[in-house]
C-alpha cells in the first residue's frame, strides 16, 4: 500500500529534479507553470509507482454541477496540485486562491494531499502555511470531512541553490 509519505517523497525527487542542470539539460522547468507541468507530473507519477489516475471525479460543494475533478489519484490518495511560477503572485499558493482544491480534498473519502511547487525567490513561511488550517465554508448543510496533507517545496536559497519542503497535516475540527 502506498503511503503519503512516499507520494511526498516522490514529489520531492520531481522538484530537485526540475532544479538539476543535469537533468533539464536546455528545459527551463523551474520556470513552467501548473498547466504545463501536469502531464510532466502525470508521467512522472506513472513511472514511479506504475499506476496513477488523472482527472478524478470528486465532490465540489458550491460549484453549479457539485462535482469537480482531483489532479491525480495515486493507490487511493487523492492529490491536488499547485504551481506558483518565479515571478508569480504569492496568491497562486495561498489558501483562499486554492479553496476548491481544499474543499474537493476536505470532501474526499480517504486520504489526500495538496502538492504546492513554489519556483520564486520568497517562500512562504510557516506560519503563512497554517493558514491552511483556516477551511472555507463547504455550504449549508453537516459536511463529512476528512483530514488532508499539505507538502510545500520551496527554494531556501539561491546561491548555492537549496531546496526546502515542509509537510503539514491539516485536521478537521
Amino acid at each position: 500500500m502506498t503511503t503519503v509519505t512516499a507520494v511526498t517523497d516522490a514529489f520531492d525527487l520531481l522538484y530537485r529534479s526540475l532544479h538539476d542542470r543535469t537533468y533539464r539539460k536546455s528545459l527551463s522547468l523551474h520556470k513552467c507553470g501548473e498547466r504545463e507541468l501536469l502531464p510532466i507530473a502525470r508521467s512522472f507519477l506513472l513511472g514511479y509507482f506504475g499506476k496513477v489516475m488523472p482527472e478524478l471525479a470528486c465532490k465540489l460543494p458550491g460549484s453549479a454541477s457539485g462535482t469537480g475533478r482531483v489532479d491525480f489519484c495515486v493507490d487511493g490518495i487523492a492529490i491536488e496540485f499547485a504551481v506558483r511560477k518565479p515571478l508569480g503572485s504569492r496568491g497562486n499558493l495561498s489558501a483562499v486562491a486554492n479553496a476548491g482544491e481544499l474543499k474537493k480534498l476536505l470532501k474526499y473519502d480517504g486520504r489526500s494531499l495538496l502538492v504546492l511547487f513554489d519556483f520564486s525567490k520568497k517562500p512562504f513561511t510557516d506560519a503563512q502555511l497554517d493558514r491552511f488550517r483556516d477551511w472555507p465554508s463547504l455550504g449549508k448543510g453537516n459536511h463529512k470531512v476528512s483530514a488532508f496533507n499539505v507538502a510545500y517545496f520551496y527554494i531556501e536559497a539561491v546561491r548555492p541553490v537549496r531546496l526546502g519542503r515542509i509537510r503539514k497535516i491539516i485536521r478537521v475540527c
